[in-house]
């Protein structure tokens, strides 16, 4: 992971860094990956790049978390687009998923990363929520409908997060890989989706 050096940083200097790396990754896999090209591209000292991250490993480690980070972060500001409903915000986020899977510098760079992406060092969205404030929690929680849904204490909502990813993790790398239709696909997540949604669903509601 960087640094911290690197953490303080300006938000205007991390970020080119970030692109940086994203342009040499949008150009060759993780293995080919050139350190040299990165400070070239974020017009920074080879010795600056050694302050920030200790190897090449370090680097895309750092960038595999932030792009993560990201993903989470914009999930969580989606939430308040979708009326207070957890489930509608599944199906948008998928549609955008296979959406984006489409697009060239997309598939360029899930091909040259994900492989050499140790999934177990990703924090799980259900982790990212579990450590927000107690504010941060409300807030999502009220703006997914959870009110809505047949829960106990925050345990059971939390369960029910970890339950939606592992359907995203089931139908993802079959996105990715490109050897299914989409739509089959689509229709497999949305009835497992529904499935969840019967079981957790208030009586009259």
């Amino acid at each position: 992971m960087p640094t911290q050096t690197f953490l303080n940083l300006s938000e205007e200097k991390r970020t080119r860094i970030f692109n940086a790396i994203f342009a040499e990754l949008l150009r060759v896999p993780f293995p080919e990956m050139s350190i040299n090209q990165i400070i070239k591209t974020a017009g920074i000292p080879r010795g600056s790049f050694y302050q920030y991250f200790e190897s090449k490993d370090d680097a895309f480690e750092y960038f595999v978390s932030e792009s993560s980070g990201r993903i989470k972060a914009c999930v969580i500001k989606r939430i308040s687009t979708v009326h207070g409903d957890i489930f509608e915000l599944c199906e948008t986020v998928f549609d955008e998923i296979i959406k984006a899977a489409s697009e060239q510098n997309m598939h360029e760079i899930v091909k040259n990363v994900l492989p050499y992406v140790n999934i177990g060092k990703i924090e799980p969205l259900s982790d990212y929520i579990e450590n927000m404030s107690m504010e941060e929690k409300i807030a999502a929680f009220s703006s997914l409908g959870i009110g809505n849904l047949n829960f106990r204490d925050e345990e059971e909502i939390m369960d029910l997060i970890g339950v939606i990813e592992a359907l995203f993790q089931s139908a993802l790398p079959k996105i990715i890989a490109n050897t299914q239709d989409s739509e089959e696909i689509r229709a497999k997540f949305i009835r497992r989706l529904n499935l969840v949604k019967k079981a957790t669903a208030k009586e009259g509601i």
